[in-house]
């Protein structure tokens, strides 16, 4: 297996996710169309932020790693030929983001 350097993967990671809270930031604290993931009973939450800044984070790491794996929320999983695997939670805290409260993250 080829392995990465992890400072080349954290510095990648950071850009990609300060770049992503640029588009959480243009959604919060404004009107946002909400959906629930759940078709039954409960309510779980998601929104157009959720679903963007899912897909842009998977574009990335697809552009500078294609054979990694990807697990996300909003989206399938892409299966990768590496060992590697990034887990997204696009906005970690979604209720939060929602009501306007600053306890959300991007993960």
């Amino acid at each position: 297996m080829n392995m990465i350097p992890e400072d080349e993967l954290l510095n990648f990671a950071r850009k990609v996710v300060v770049d992503a809270g640029e588009i959480a930031c243009k959604y919060f604290r404004k009107p946002i169309p909400i959906d629930s993931k759940n078709s039954g009973p409960g309510f779980d939450p998601v929104t157009a932020a959720d679903r963007e800044i899912e897909a842009f984070i998977r574009n990335k790491i697809i552009s500078a790693y294609p054979d990694h794996s990807i697990l996300g929320e909003e989206e399938e999983d892409h299966t990768g030929t590496s060992s590697y695997r990034w887990v997204i939670d696009p906005i970690d805290g979604t209720r939060a983001f929602i009501s306007g409260s600053p306890l959300w993250g991007i993960l």
